[in-house]
């Protein structure tokens, strides 16, 4: 077994053996604080020189005062963050006028020593925490930023520019601490779907009684969800919940299909969605690699699925104009794991910005396999069909697609 082997299932094993009895439904699952130090520790030692040189920053300032988006990746105290690319494989890290974990950072100073900082490591392109154009990451007052730039001074004023992106790609950038993680809230989202699906009594239970995001659409494509609707018997219900690990989050999706009287298996249309959704699964699964933005790959994911038969959808709405025979299919692969919003994460999907699916989607990318599908049952009347959403968390790796935990495997059927 290869040492990167060895590594991953080290950590996926510690970070399993951590999470076991911490978790209860609804709740947050306990961090352990060595696992959340190790994680910091390995993204700025892993990804922060990639992203940096990848954005041809040499010094990122990010002005910090109290909690922030980045709190959990440079610490709660205020202060200027400086990260500074000196050359070689380490990026040299420092902390002006706060406090901040000295395992993590390399120096310490007054923020009256800036102007002299910049000076002596003379960078020639200068990433600070503000926007124009997305207010989650325009992070730094107005006041602040016009300080820090007169304490610049004009020659490094200058060579400012937005750190929007360069933020973007940092927590987009997974290590393998993170990724153990993720698998093990995706473990724990299964396992958490599965046991309110065990609560279900038909006739009885209302969607509003179950934990999660709960529905339940019928023939025409009108929805219940998470309202006081009974579940009866033929409902095909979808439930999505979530796992979580302070500014670490995964949900799942599961489907289950309520057998009616005297019906002992999945009726023929019910297992016919389930065979789109493997066959599907597959040609997405061949189709993203990483290194490519989330807008070619949905082109492509959207050539692929009409030559296979399907008609692509880019609203989660049955479309009652397209061909009445064909089965169709919306997308939303988003990320997963840290993340600031949606809006600010790579993306694959025509939901969101463009600026979402501008970025390359990374290696070791962690996001949500999610895709709905509306099959057509032309027996049942003009325009009836037949709704579900899968909705797996899942991995770019240097072989495609991969799960962390054992994916859907079936419509569970309620009996």
């Amino acid at each position: 077994m290869s040492k990167i082997k060895v590594k991953i299932f080290l950590i996926s094993l510690a970070v399993l053996i951590l999470g076991q009895g911490f978790f209860v439904l609804g709740q947050e699952l306990e961090a352990d604080p060595y696992l959340m130090k190790l994680i910091r520790q390995e993204k700025f030692r892993v990804i922060l020189p990639q992203v940096m040189r990848e954005n041809k920053v040499d010094m990122w300032i990010y002005v910090k005062r109290g909690d922030d988006p980045l709190s959990f990746e440079l610490g709660s105290d205020s202060g200027i963050f400086i990260f500074t690319d000196r050359g070689g494989k380490r990026i040299e890290r420092a902390v002006l006028g706060g406090r901040g974990d000295r395992d993590l950072y390399d120096l310490f100073a007054s923020e009256d020593d800036l102007p002299q900082f910049v000076a002596e490591r003379d960078p020639k392109r200068i990433a600070v925490n503000y926007s124009k154009e997305r207010p989650k990451l325009n992070i730094i007052s107005e006041e602040d930023f016009h300080k820090l730039v007169h304490a610049l001074g004009e020659k490094y004023a200058q060579r400012v520019v937005p750190a929007d992106r360069l933020i973007v790609d940092f927590l987009a950038g997974r290590t393998m601490c993170e990724i153990a993680l993720f698998g093990e809230l995706s473990i724990i989202s299964a396992k958490a779907i599965e046991k309110e699906f065990d609560k279900i009594v038909p006739g009885v239970t209302k969607l509003s009684d179950l934990k999660g995001n709960v529905f339940v659409r019928d023939p025409d494509g009108n929805e219940h969800n998470n309202d006081d609707y009974v579940i009866q018997r033929g409902d095909l219900i979808g439930l999505l919940l979530d796992a979580h690990m302070l500014d670490f989050s995964e949900h799942n999706g599961g489907i289950a299909y309520v057998l009616r009287e005297g019906e002992t298996h999945l009726p023929p249309e019910v297992q016919k969605i389930w065979e789109h959704a493997l066959t599907l699964r597959n040609i997405f699964r061949k189709n993203i690699k990483a290194g490519l933005t989330g807008g070619e790959i949905l082109k492509t994911l959207i050539q692929k699925i009409e030559e296979a038969g399907y008609v692509y959808i880019d609203k989660d709405i049955y479309d009652r104009n397209a061909d009445p025979l064909k089965t169709q299919v919306h997308i939303d692969f988003h990320a997963m794991g840290r993340i600031i919003s949606q809006e600010d994460a790579p993306r694959i999907s025509p939901l969101g910005p463009d600026w979402c699916r501008s970025f390359k989607i990374p290696l070791y990318h962690t996001f949500t396999l999610e895709y709905m599908i509306h099959m057509p049952v032309p027996e049942w009347g003009k325009g009836k069909h037949l709704y579900i959403c899968v909705h797996d968390g899942v991995i770019v790796t240097e072989r495609g697609v991969e799960f962390p935990y054992p994916p859907l495997q079936k419509i569970r059927a309620i009996r």
